[in-house]
């Protein structure tokens, strides 16, 4: 009997083990995808800046055209990502691509302010563009707080990343 519970025990463990490796994998491959898009947009942010001030608008419009299609491609990353089938999985998938729909929203919104051609339609983009950016903080905790649950129901831990903010 006592062999028996051994067993069981042992298959246990190597059973939540094994569920909590595809949990953090999971987790892990997302926080890359999200790594590597920041290193992107850091580049391009400062590329797009540089060519706004020096007024080369159809330079600054291609910037901005790739960086949604980049954006578009994090998201289809994010959601042809296969899922474990772990505790707080689904929610913490939906939160990533919620999250990664946001980016897109960004690069979208500044895709057609720089693509506008009147003053009128900049500025309303411009308005459209600054309440999407308000959202960034909300979007940004989401995602860490449904990150931080995933972890703890999976028994994983996950750095608390500074970035200066």
């Amino acid at each position: 009997m006592k062999i028996r519970l051994f067993i069981f025990l042992v298959i246990a463990c190597i059973w939540s083990g094994c569920k909590s490796r595809s949990a953090f994998d999971y987790s892990q491959a997302i926080v890359k995808i999200e790594s590597e898009f920041a290193a992107d947009i850091i580049k391009a942010d400062k590329d797009f800046m540089r060519l706004s001030n020096e007024n080369q608008n159809d330079s600054a419009a291609i910037i901005t055209a790739q960086m949604e299609a980049m954006a578009k491609s994090r998201l289809k990353q994010v959601k042809d990502l296969r899922v474990p089938d772990v505790d707080e999985g689904e929610n913490f998938r939906r939160a990533a691509i919620h999250y990664f729909t946001y980016l897109e929203t960004v690069y979208t919104s500044l895709n057609k302010m720089t693509q506008a051609t009147g003053e009128k339609e900049k500025e309303e983009e411009r308005i459209k563009l600054s309440k999407i950016v308000a959202d960034k903080d909300n979007a940004t905790k989401t995602l860490q707080a449904a990150q931080q649950k995933f972890a703890a129901a999976n028994n994983f831990r996950i750095e608390k990343v500074r970035n200066g903010d």
